[in-house]
Formats: structure tokens, C-alpha cells, sequence
């Protein structure tokens, strides 16, 4: 039996349950309210609003109860649910050891590749988190649900000897696809025709990669595009650095556009590259500005798309800071919440890492920098947003739909 009928099978019986033990009680004199309902006897739309609401590790283990829990909890539409309540949260991965954490210090998986395979964490989106793996020898993508342990190897590009390579990975809500893109120098530039940088996507599921043109600008920050409301952004300048501004590319139509960018001093005139950071914390755009030493300011847009909300929530002023940000020219926020300055209390710390090696804390109280210990891990370490997530890689890959509905 399908387990769409089966569930809408099980939501009558329930029903009938109700209103069979309610009329007995009722005939008895006995309130219809005193009587003790088991689970199985609630509706699925309450399992599912129950469920949803728990910590993920408890899932995992309801789900092993009987099959009928199994599904609900495997359902894509389940996941849903539950990736829109589920809290931020941060991702580690310990390069030495190459183990993936959370911050909650629990060892998720350990990846098995050699010595000589160098890692890194692209990005994360809805629980999925996009790796790197390099070598002289390979060059591999792959995207992962560490909390389910499932995972996917994306197909190699078929052209070799590239010189440079930026990506981006996110979610297409309309078409709930999932999307990986590619920006190339090929070593060979002078044989192509074109001298800009080409543009490539892979969707999840397929097995190629299709090239969609020219990149219009050039990117400076960050190496990988962050991944907010269907779309990647970068800093981005012209081609003949005269202008500097923020870019979108839409997982939807597959275009580069021009995204409103903060009133900073001077924001649409070139600078040093490593001055700018755009990133993505508590589900809000963010763009770190260091180019006034020693202040640092950082802006977030507090309603995405509208060039008006974007608002400068702190100024740190410090000297190690600032030139922490031009060394590593990458400035990752890791727990930034709505009204996070408006409720600081005394210990609202503000956690800015910068590379893979420097975190420090800034206390929006006091104003404060201290270095807390990083992580309890080994010191080549790097860390990302995260959200834990049933989100599986195998039903996206497939685009299978929710058989709850």
C-alpha cells in the first residue's frame, strides 16, 4: 500500500477512534475529556507538529519506534517542517583529523581520504554542506547531510588545467532543485576566444555540468558565493575597476545582477580586496567593512533585497581586528541573531573568525575583544553557519516530493 493512502488510512482511523470512544464515554456519564489518548491515537497532522519541534537527535531515535514513525520522520515534507525550526547552529571541520562537528563538540563523521587530500567546507545550505576536496591529483565536489551520513560526488568537469575556480552552492525553492556553480580561468585562456571568466552549473541529479556564458564582473569576496533567498552574492568590481559593488546570481533564472549594497564611505569605488566581507549569519545578509583602520564596520540588511534596511549594528574599534581582516581578508560571522545588539546582555558575544585560524569574540556590551578557546579542536580548523537538517542529498538528487500530501 502507498504510504500516502496509508497515512490518510491511518488519519481516518483515527478519527473514528475519537468518535467512538467519545460517544462511549458520553453513554457511560463520563466527560469525553477524562479519557487517556496514546499516541497512536493522534491525528498525523499533530505527530508531524510534535515531531518537528524536537532536537534532531531525538528524531533520529523516534524514528526507529515502528515504520509508521519512520516515514513520517523521512518524508522531504516532514523535513520541511522541521529545517524551519530548527536553530542555527555552527559546523567545524578539523582539517588535521579531517573530522566534521558542530559546535556542540560531537564528533558527526570522520572522511576517510589520504594524507595528501587538502579539505575545505564551501558552504552549507538547509543542512546540506558542500565540500572541497584537492590534490595534484583530483579536484572533487561533493555534498553531504552529515547528520544522515548520505552523500554526493558531483561529476568532474570536462575540461582540465584550470586556473582559477570559484563556486557557490544553494537551493532553488521553485523548482526544488539543488545547484552547484563553477567560475573558470582555463590555463589555456588565449586559445578561447573570450577573455572573461566562464560560468558553469551543475544540478543535483544530473551527471554534467552546462556552461551558461561569461561572468560580467569580477569577484572579489568571498571565494565561495553565499547563499541566502535563492541566490549567491559576492563583492564584485567592473572589469576596468572603476566601480565596486555587491552582485546576485539567481539559481532561478541563472543570471548575475547587481545587488544593493550598503551607504558605506566610498562603498562603489575600488579597494583593497581584502577590506570587504559578504557573508550570511542568523539567516541575514552581512558585509564587514575594515577599509577605516581601526574601525571595522559591519552592516546588516535587516529585510533582504530592500537597499533601505541595510543597518550598521556594530563598529568595532581595534587595531587587531582591523589588521586581522586585511591578513586574512576573510571575515566569517558565525552567530548573528535578529536584535542581537538591541537585547545584548552583559555576556552577548558576537563570534568573528577570520581565515581558518583566528576567532575572537566581541562583546557588544562592553565592546570588548577577547580570544576564547577554539573549539576544543586542533588550531587548522575551519567553521561555517550551519543548520542541522533530515534534508536527504539522495531525494534531492532524485526531486522526489513529499508523499504526505
Amino acid at each position: 500500500m502507498a504510504i500516502s493512502r496509508f497515512l490518510k488510512m491511518k488519519s481516518c482511523i483515527t478519527r473514528s477512534k475519537f468518535q467512538a470512544k467519545e460517544a462511549a464515554k458520553e453513554e457511560d456519564g463520563v466527560l469525553a475529556t477524562n479519557y487517556n489518548v496514546s499516541m497512536e491515537d493522534l491525528p498525523l497532522p499533530i505527530l508531524v507538529d510534535i515531531f518537528s519541534r524536537l532536537p534532531i537527535k531525538t528524531i533520529l531515535q523516534i524514528k526507529c519506534v515502528c515504520k509508521t514513525w519512520h516515514s513520517l520522520c523521512s518524508d522531504p515534507y516532514f523535513a520541511k517542517i522541521h529545517l524551519a525550526r530548527a536553530p542555527f547552529s555552527i559546523m567545524i571541520l578539523e582539517k588535521f583529523c579531517k573530522r566534521i562537528y558542530t559546535n556542540s563538540l560531537v564528533p558527526l563523521f570522520t572522511l576517510n581520504q589520504g594524507d595528501k587530500e587538502r579539505l575545505s567546507l564551501l558552504s552549507s545550505c538547509n543542512g546540506l554542506i558542500c565540500l572541497h576536496e584537492f590534490s595534484y591529483k583530483q579536484d572533487v565536489i561533493s555534498v553531504w547531510n552529515p547528520i544522515l551520513g548520505d552523500h554526493l560526488v558531483l561529476p568532474q568537469p570536462k575540461r582540465k588545467s584550470v586556473a582559477t575556480r570559484i563556486r557557490g552552492f544553494g537551493y532553488n525553492q521553485s523548482t526544488n532543485q539543488y545547484k552547484v556553480i563553477q567560475i573558470l580561468s582555463y590555463k589555456d585562456q588565449a586559445a578561447i576566444s573570450s577573455s572573461k571568466l566562464q560560468v558553469e552549473v551543475h544540478t543535483i541529479g544530473t551527471n554534467t555540468w552546462r556552461s551558461i556564458g561569461d561572468l560580467p564582473y569580477v569577484l572579489n569576496q568571498p571565494y565561495y558565493g553565499v547563499f541566502l533567498n535563492g541566490a549567491l552574492h559576492w563583492y564584485a568590481h567592473s572589469h576596468d575597476k572603476r566601480t565596486a559593488f555587491m552582485c546576485s546570481f539567481d539559481l532561478g533564472d541563472e543570471q548575475f545582477r547587481q545587488f544593493p549594497g550598503p551607504p558605506t564611505r566610498e562603498y562603489d569605488k575600488c579597494r583593497p580586496i581584502n577590506s570587504i566581507s559578504v557573508g550570511v549569519s542568523g539567516g541575514f545578509l552581512y558585509l564587514c567593512d575594515g577599509f577605516s583602520e581601526p574601525n571595522l564596520d559591519i552592516w546588516i540588511m535587516k529585510k533582504y533585497g530592500v537597499k533601505e534596511s541595510w543597518t550598521k549594528e556594530f563598529v568595532v574599534v581595534n587595531s587587531v581586528v582591523s589588521k586581522l581582516q586585511r591578513l586574512y581578508g576573510s571575515l566569517q560571522i558565525l552567530n548573528y541573531r535578529e536584535n542581537m545588539n538591541k537585547e545584548a546582555t552583559e555576556g552577548t558575544e558576537l563570534q568573528m573568525l577570520f581565515g581558518s585560524e583566528a576567532l575572537l569574540a566581541y562583546n557588544v556590551r562592553s565592546k570588548s575583544i577577547r580570544r576564547p578557546k577554539v573549539f576544543d579542536v586542533q588550531t587548522n580548523y575551519q567553521a561555517i553557519p550551519y543548520i542541522p537538517s533530515l534534508v536527504s542529498i539522495k531525494n534531492a538528487a532524485m526531486n522526489e516530493s513529499s508523499q504526505m500530501l
